[in-house]
């Protein structure tokens, strides 16, 4: 209940209300959260300020609405007005004139003490009145007062001015916007290959408040959006969202028999995004971060895959048994469905994977993957960015030959150093003859007359011969080792040049697009397997 006050304000009563008793925070990747609250206030009738305190520093001064007000008369609303946090020691000093004050003195004879009433406040020095009269002392570093005085607050307030028809306690849920707020999922793969599972899959998030409040059992829901339309200026925003129609995410799948780490959230849709609602309410000082579980699945089913990247194009290279060789990288192919132990929608975020070592304790192996969002019933992929140490590859151009290119046949010189094509022209065409010398070069007729050749033959563009097709031709292959002790299976992917034709190949390509396409391996434990094919197509 908040506690009234007897000070008086306009022609109405001052009611303070010194914190929610409810609040819901509904937190966004980035940019400014929504805060819920419901206060209980008891009320006059008639008009009345409430000063709401216990705001977030970083509260946006102009996003507060009051959403619904139930009480036992109406209540109208009115203006309201801002006030930063403004409790420090000068205005404590200010509120105090009029007073009861102690000001503390250390001495090296010991602690003085003076009591009195606080008169005036004159810069750094304050006016005493006591039993013996006026003291006009200087400011100390401590002093006493008898209780905080009214108007002063070490987080923002807000004061409303509604009007009542009735006095009582009243009901106020009312939401506004805070910086200051974020969230970041972080999953957690426990990933054993010889069993060929995901033996836990978490999902965490972090969540860091630095808004300048503190938030008491607060309940969480965390919009996988970005509330980012707050510009330089703090400009009001209505929070227009859709009814939320809960889901619980996929229970956990058991683990060695034994419980669930932890309760999964219930998600829900807010229009074409996702919202994540955390079981239980937490309570999140300012200052502090916490990492609460948003999922926690058992025994995901999954698929590796050992692949090799494509290349775009092949050099020559010596077949030397100790040559520097290419990296075979792994991925892990899962489905977001029931059979799999999950079946509800994942946020985007951050991945690291873990696997186990000889005595069976995890090891984080690739710890910066990230994945996007993956719909309920959608399959995903993992790509670790750590290459198998145990599988390689190689790849090596073997022969090629290539047309070579066209050349142009020699142009006569005249002796006057003129140009001069002779019988048949280049390729077959006119004879043509062209002088740059001689007797009439420089005369007013000869510039005429190629003045008028100039203007007769401006647009018309002689056609440029087609040029005649030149291919080229390649023999490339592409050595996979496996120096494990079982056999293993790779994919090689390819990168074609276009319209290229098939001169021989050794492994069927099972094509991914025209010019891109997957050669599958199966290579012997402690062995290799070579693919090898010849390609042609045009250049030119």
């Amino acid at each position: 209940m908040s506690k009234r006050t007897s000070l008086t304000k306009n022609d109405g009563q001052v009611v303070r209300s010194e914190k929610p008793t409810s609040v819901e925070l509904t937190i966004y990747q980035s940019g400014d959260a929504v805060v819920h609250e419901s206060r209980s206030v008891e009320l006059p009738e008639g008009k009345v300020t409430i000063q709401l305190e216990g705001l977030p520093a970083q509260f946006i001064e102009d996003s507060f609405e009051i959403s619904e007000a139930s009480g036992p008369g109406s209540f109208k609303l009115g203006p309201d007005s801002f006030q930063p946090s403004n409790l420090s020691a000068q205005t404590l000093l200010h509120k105090a004139v009029g007073h009861k004050i102690t000001l503390l003195e250390q001495t090296a004879q010991g602690l003085i003490r003076t009591t009195g009433t606080l008169r005036f406040v004159l810069g750094n020095q304050l006016v005493i009145e006591d039993a013996n009269g006026i003291q006009l002392l200087p400011v100390p570093q401590k002093f006493e007062l008898e209780s905080i005085p009214d108007g002063l607050s070490s987080t923002p307030a807000l004061s409303l001015e509604p009007t009542t028809g009735k006095s009582g306690v009243y009901l106020l849920n009312s939401m506004y916007e805070t910086g200051g707020l974020s969230w970041a999922p972080r999953y957690a793969v426990f990933y054993d290959e010889k069993t060929g599972t995901v033996t836990k899959l978490r999902c965490r998030v972090k969540l860091a408040n630095n808004t300048g409040a503190d938030f008491a059992d607060a309940k969480l829901k965390l919009l996988a959006a970005h509330n980012t339309s707050r510009g330089g200026a703090q400009k009001h925003r209505g929070a227009r969202m859709a009814s939320l129609e809960a889901v619980p995410m996929a229970a956990a799948a058991s683990f060695g028999g034994g419980a669930d780490f932890a309760d999964a959230a219930e998600v829900g849709s807010v229009g074409e995004q996702k919202i994540y609602i955390l079981p239980d309410n937490l309570s999140i000082k300012n200052g502090e971060t916490k990492r609460p579980y948003l999922l926690d699945a058992r025994d995901v089913p999954v698929k590796a895959e050992l692949y090799v990247p494509a290349a775009y194009g092949y050099h020559a290279r010596s077949a030397k048994e100790d040559d520097q060789k290419l990296p075979v990288y792994v991925r892990l192919r899962l489905r977001n469905d029931k059979d799999s132990n999950l079946g509800s929608a994942l946020p985007a975020g951050e991945v690291a994977v873990f696997q186990p070592d000889s005595t069976g304790r995890y090891q984080k192996t690739d710890p910066q993957l990230h994945i996007g969002a993956v719909a309920k019933g959608e399959a995903f992929k993992l790509e670790l960015t750590t290459p198998s140490s145990d599988v390689k590859a190689s790849r090596r151009l073997v022969t090629f030959h290539q047309d070579p290119e066209e050349t142009e046949p020699e142009v006569p010189v005249t002796p006057e150093g003129g140009l001069e094509v002779q019988e048949g022209g280049f390729e077959g065409g006119p004879r043509v003859a062209m002088t740059m010398g001689g007797p009439g070069v420089g005369t007013p007729g000869e510039h005429g007359r190629r003045r008028r050749e100039v203007a007769e033959g401006a647009g018309k563009k002689k056609a440029k011969p087609e040029p005649k097709p030149r291919f080229r031709e390649e023999t490339r292959e592409i050595t996979v080792y496996n120096f494990k002790d079982r056999e293993v299976q790779v994919q090689v992917h390819e990168q074609l040049p276009h319209g290229f034709t098939w001169l021989q190949k050794t492994h069927d390509l099972f094509e991914d697009a025209e010019n891109s396409g997957v050669f599958t391996v199966d290579v012997p434990a402690g062995q290799s397997v070579t693919v090898t094919y010849g390609i042609r197509w045009r250049i030119n």
